[in-house]
């Protein structure tokens, strides 16, 4: 009686999951109702472009990204951008825990000119905001 029990117990559950599959397909294949898909956001700002400015003359950044200058001892730069309506320098150093580099933020699409110093030596760049 015991094992007609449990035979028992298994047929049901295998017609209850047999019924409630053929559920499932039939409002899968009936419906004339396409489900939406949920839309990715599109990223407002563009990854930051990394740039050796000692190596590089000319900076070309979109508006809605960033160069980060990667040069060591990051706290000595200070840098000057001529049209400050186009573009601001950012200063690098430490931050808690971690230590940024200086980078660009552009603010308005143009060109202009910045410099660069570690105290020793001077850099001069043209920048193009697109």
């Amino acid at each position: 009686m015991h094992l007609n029990a449990i035979r028992s117990v298994f047929a049901f559950t295998l017609a209850l999951l047999l019924s409630f599959n053929g559920v499932l397909a039939a409002n899968s294949s009936d419906s004339n109702t396409a489900m939406a898909q949920p839309k990715m956001a599109a990223p407002s700002v563009l990854p930051p472009k990394m740039i050796n400015p000692i190596k590089t003359k000319t900076i070309v950044i979109k508006l809605k990204s960033a160069a980060v200058l990667t040069l060591k001892n990051p706290e000595t730069w200070k840098g000057k951008v001529v049209d400050q309506k186009i573009a601001k320098f950012v200063a690098g150093g430490p931050l808690s825990a971690y230590e940024t580099y200086p980078s660009i933020t552009p603010l308005k699409k143009g060109k202009t000119t910045m410099s660069l110093t570690d105290g020793k030596k001077t850099y001069f760049l043209k920048l193009t905001v697109l």
